[in-house]
């Protein structure tokens, strides 16, 4: 699987650089058909707190799925996202499976 990883108005950090990887790496373990993962971890401004956005867009068989999150940190933000994404593979695989 090719990881793209961007870094949008947020400084970048090898650390969650490795957490995203690490991360992604496991659903590929899962789920061996991913080809593609585009990550976007971004530093909003908004007057609330969850000011950290992780989107990721996945490139599978058929649509590529797509997952976000806001939350008070960067780890909450990406673990949640993976979360996400890992139902809806999960989803995806049990569509692929009964046909």
């Amino acid at each position: 699987m090719n990881i793209e990883i961007r870094f949008v108005h947020a400084v970048q950090n090898d650390s969650l650089e490795q957490q995203v990887k690490e991360k992604l790496e496991n659903l590929e373990r899962k789920y061996d058909w991913i080809t593609n993962a585009a990550v976007f971890l971004k530093d909003e401004k908004h007057p609330n707190e969850e000011n950290y956005v992780c989107e990721i867009r996945l490139s599978v068989p058929g649509p590529q799925l797509f997952a976000s999150s806001n939350e008070v940190n960067f780890n909450k933000a990406i673990n949640n996202t993976i979360t996400q994404l890992g139902s809806q593979l999960e989803k995806l695989k049990s569509k692929m499976v009964a046909h």
